[in-house]
């Protein structure tokens, strides 16, 4: 099957506007009628009309009223073509829908009983033959009418304009969006569910109804998710100056959703798991997750539905900047250190291995085979560091005038990222025309440093050098703009002023170097002794840092930054050094030797009681496996997993006593608490718990299999469970037998139960994760299981790799099993190929001869086939 790539550079702007459409549909058991009655203007003369539309039975077409007969359009497997239009008419498209069948969940699709849509990014196509892209936008009428017993809820965007009842066992709903937007962001929801509703007052007196669905029995699980909706309308009012704009905010769960959470104007779609929630059934991270994600998803309101994308190559221009203002955030409502440290981390497991492998890709791309494709850490994480970037080099006054500045130009359109950093910076009296390389040139800049103090002078020189390494479709690049963070330190760690001619100051009085050249030196005088340079404060930029501070200064560094970000970097730092030789001791089959200096420098952190408890068990993390794979120059999981367990067995060694104490300490204070600074304490705990169980002491078996049995709180006892599940004690057969029995009737929690198994070091994990696809609560059409559990295991970097195992064969088994149902959900699994390059050549022929294989699938979608070609090359 041949599969094109679209290009940017082929954008051309719409040959027709939309007025208005009202959009009529009737729901029944078997099939869907929809009638698309649309008020088009031509605005390029002569133009043919052209409509996207795929998998759908078009039952009838009229002009101005008039129907077509078939020899006046075509019909192709994407497109309906009507050679002949007038300049303005009244088109109606009446189609035949099976949502029943629809296993893709694009479009208009059943699940559990529930009419549902999701039409980002070409899922409107499915529902009626129309113009889906961005740039067309338009005002939306919907009329929905369905049985009245088993469809009692029936929802779209905007406001509720009345409820009719047709005296026949149907009724009907009626709703008006008053904003123009493009049919992505179109949504109904038509079944019988549960609701919670509060209200919100807007700054300027707006009454807003709030409403929350999910299935019978689970709305009392949708609190948290509620009053997180209400922080967020909060906070960006008193944050960007944003005000909700219409009656009513409406969201709803899905158990059977391909992403997490979905904008649509006035009534959001969420996946289960992102919205339900109480302390039995969800941990802190989830609470944390779903209050991001309800902010992210109501933040689009304006970064994404009143200002929209001109075309899906600028998909990071909503993305990018509403993760940036979710981040933002969950700062605000937790510690701002620790928040930083945790989207970093995600930044590096994930997009920095993303720009590293094969489907490296710009955050705003030149060309795709699949649309669908471009959800990707690089659009949403590296597209949030760049907006982040923007705000280091103006500040945080000059970021708000640049916002403001954005919404005053651009509110109702379809722009680009281009429009976005102009508005940034024109009021900030920046150039950003360098700036911009950072949304054109894929991959993660390199910056070297190297430093000379002069003790006679009384300066210090500090040479920074920036580099790209090379990436698909890019052999070179052009220097990046980028603003690093700085600070000198004094012997006691205190802040010295900076003397330096190049070092700007933004609207916030922050220390800025913007290196600009492939290489600059920066000399700052009138110092006394030599201090301790400390930049690339708060991450500044998304760069690899190559810097050979000595141990010295790592240590200093780690222990008094006044940057908590730096000081957690200094950890990781020495730890990745530590793990580097170990790595290469268990590569050549010699003794592990830890240095002994570092886990005195651990010892030290877990002894000081003065230290926030939520930043101790972020200083306490090790690199990561991922981390570590795009360290190393080759990946072999099995020396990875010898070095970090040695490691930690090391630290866990000298410090059995202190970690016994800092469980008993906060063990079961304040259990049923959603407050942050005990998530803390318990994050802090929970550490500590696993850095003992890597003992394998029968005394700590023995603690482990208590809190999971007197666990009240779904934390705690995942965390019991998890150790448990990845050990040989006698416990864990019971532990996880009885895990299932409590929640084999509820699909989001017994999904952790699922990745419990999936992500063990357990060397039969495989055989596991096998049986685990026969299991009857397993359902492979269902995204939230393939995710859990299949791609859970392809993200277990240690066992996925195991020379031992016919694991990527089996990986690719179920890749073409699913591709045929959801390519969407296909395409995500393909990632756990993306290391192939790294393997050794055993494992790395291996990998290739399953790649190859599926490739070589005539009917691969378009999806996976992007993705697995790129892995080749």
């Amino acid at each position: 099957m041949k599969q094109e790539k679209i290009y940017l550079k082929d954008y051309k702007e719409p040959a027709f506007t939309v007025d208005s459409v009202n959009l009529d549909f009737n729901l029944n058991e078997d099939f869907c009628r929809v009638v698309a009655k649309s008020q088009v203007r031509r605005t390029e003369a002569g133009a043919a009309l052209h409509l996207n539309g795929e998998e759908l039975k078009l039952v009838s077409i009229k002009i101005n009223d008039k129907p077509l007969s078939a020899d006046q359009y075509q019909i192709t497997a994407e497109e309906l073509i009507v050679p002949s239009v007038p300049d303005s008419f009244t088109l109606e498209i009446e189609t035949e829908l099976q949502p029943q069948n629809n296993t893709s969940l694009e479009g208009l699709y059943k699940s559990n009983g529930i009419f549902c849509t999701q039409c980002e990014a070409q899922g409107f196509r499915k529902i009626t033959f129309f113009f889906d892209r961005p740039d067309v936008m338009t005002s939306y009428s919907v009329t929905i009418e369905a049985d009245k017993q088993k469809y009692p809820v029936l929802l779209s965007n905007g406001d509720r304009i009345k409820i009719e009842d047709l005296g026949n066992g149907r009724h009907k709903a009626f709703w008006k969006d008053p904003h123009k937007k493009p049919c992505y962001l179109f949504a109904l929801v038509a079944g019988d569910l549960g609701v919670i509703r509060d209200t919100f007052t807007t700054v300027n007196g707006r009454k807003v109804n709030l409403e929350v669905y999910a299935a019978h029995g689970k709305q009392e699980r949708c609190w948290h998710a509620m009053d997180s909706l209400k922080k967020s309308m909060k906070w960006d009012e008193e944050v960007f100056g944003l005000e909700y704009d219409l009656n009513d905010y409406m969201i709803v769960a899905i158990d059977d959703f391909n992403a997490g959470a979905m904008e649509n104007k006035g009534l959001n779609i969420f996946n289960s798991r992102l919205v339900l929630a109480d302390s039995n059934s969800a941990t802190d991270v989830d609470f944390h997750s779903i209050e991001s994600v309800v902010a992210h998803e109501y933040f689009h309101n304006w970064t994404g539905n009143r200002v929209t994308l001109r075309d899906w190559f600028q998909l990071s221009l909503k993305e990018g900047l509403t993760v940036f203002r979710d981040q933002e955030f969950s700062a605000d409502m937790t510690d701002r250190g620790v928040q930083r440290i945790e989207d970093v981390d995600a930044l590096r497991a994930g997009q920095f291995a993303e720009d590293a492998g094969p489907n490296a890709h710009p955050v705003r791309p030149e060309s795709c085979m699949a649309v669908d494709n471009f959800f990707t850490m690089t659009i949403y994480e590296k597209g949030s560091e760049v907006i982040r970037m923007m705000q280091k080099i103006v500040g945080r006054k000059g970021f708000r005038k640049g916002m403001d500045e954005y919404f005053r130009r651009h509110d109702g359109q379809a722009v680009t990222t281009e429009d976005f950093a102009s508005a940034i910076a024109t009021p900030n009296g920046k150039d950003f025309t360098q700036f911009r390389r950072w949304y054109h040139q894929a991959g993660t800049p390199v910056v070297t440093i190297q430093e000379n103090f002069d003790a006679a002078k009384g300066e210090l020189t500090v040479t920074l050098e920036q580099s790209c390494p090379a990436t698909p479709g890019q052999p070179h690049k052009e220097p990046f703009h980028i603003p690093l963070m700085m600070g000198l330190l004094d012997k006691s760690g205190s802040d010295l002023k900076l003397n330096c001619d190049k070092i700007t100051v933004n609207s916030d009085g922050k220390n800025l170097i913007e290196l600009k050249e492939q290489k600059e030196v920066y000399t700052f005088t009138g110092l006394k002794d030599r201090p301790v340079l400390s930049i690339l404060r708060e991450f500044s930029a998304p760069i690899n840092l190559k810097w050979e501070a000595s141990e010295e200064d790592l240590y200093f560094l780690m222990e008094k930054d006044t940057d908590s970000f730096n000081r957690r970097e200094m950890a990781q730092k020495i730890s990745l050094r530590l793990l580097h030789k170990l790595i290469d001791q268990a590569r050549n089959k010699q003794a592990l030797n830890v240095d002994p200096r570092f886990v005195k420098a651990v010892s030290a952190i877990i002894a000081d009681e003065s230290m926030d408890p939520s930043f101790k068990a972020k200083m306490l993390q090790l690199p990561s496996y991922a981390v570590l794979a795009q360290e190393e120059a080759v990946l072999d999981a099995e020396a990875f997993y010898q070095a970090r367990t040695a490691l930690r067995q090391a630290i866990a060694k000298e410090n059995r006593g202190a970690l016994l104490n800092i469980y008993r300490k906060f063990h079961n204070v304040e259990p049923k608490s959603r407050d942050t600074k005990v998530f803390g304490h318990r994050s802090l705990k929970n550490q500590a718990l696993t850095y003992l169980a890597e003992l394998h002491d029968p005394e700590i078996m023995e603690i482990v299999n208590k809190q999971y049995w007197e666990a009240q709180n779904m934390t705690d006892r995942m965390t019991a469970m998890m150790i448990l599940a990845d050990s040989e004690s006698a416990h864990r057969e019971k532990a996880l037998q009885n895990f299932y029995e409590d929640w084999k009737n509820d699909s989001v929690v017994l999904n952790k139960w699922f990745t419990a198994q999936a992500t063990t070091n357990r060397k039969q994990v495989l055989e596991d994760v096998k049986a685990l696809t026969k299991h009857p609560a397993f359902n492979i059409t269902n995204p939230n299981n393939v995710y859990s559990l299949l791609r859970a295991f392809g993200a277990n970097l240690v066992r996925f790799n195991d020379p031992n195992t016919n694991a990527y064969e089996f990986y690719a088994d179920k890749i073409l099993e699913i591709d045929t149902k959801n390519p969407q959900v296909a395409a995500r699994l393909c990632a756990a190929f993306n290391f192939v390059q790294k393997l050794e050549p055993a494992m790395k022929e291996k990998a290739l001869t399953q790649i190859k294989r599926m490739v070589a699938v005539e009917s691969l979608s378009k999806n996976s086939r992007e993705l697995l070609q790129s892995a080749l090359s």
